[in-house]
């Protein structure tokens, strides 16, 4: 069976209703533009925002996918539950956000 993959979020660089973007680290597996997503938080026990789509990948130019140990700017779209991240995101300073841990799981 093959590896679920995983992108964890380091920052929020854009965060609206219908899409966000964040700089993240693959942590296994491959996620390509077009592949469907869901935000995850180890706090919770249902994802923050399910149905997303990776739109974009950027790293020194557009990128069709993103693999293992690589860090790159992504754009996912889609309904984006903002007032759930703000709340998983309450107290943390900004330069501290990974530490959260949330991350972008295909499938």
């Amino acid at each position: 069976m093959a590896e679920e993959a995983q992108l964890q979020i380091h920052e929020f660089t854009h965060l609206s209703y219908g899409s966000l973007t964040c700089t993240v680290r693959c942590l296994g597996g491959v996620i390509r533009v077009g592949a469907p997503v869901r935000l995850l938080s180890p706090a919770a026990d249902e994802p923050i925002a399910a149905g997303l789509v990776i739109s974009g990948i950027w790293r020194h130019g557009d990128l069709s996918f993103i693999d293992l140990g690589m860090t790159a700017r992504v754009t996912v779209t889609g309904a984006v539950d903002v007032a759930a991240i703000r709340a998983a995101a309450a107290g943390v300073p900004a330069d501290e956000f990974h530490r959260l841990d949330l991350r972008l799981v295909a499938g």
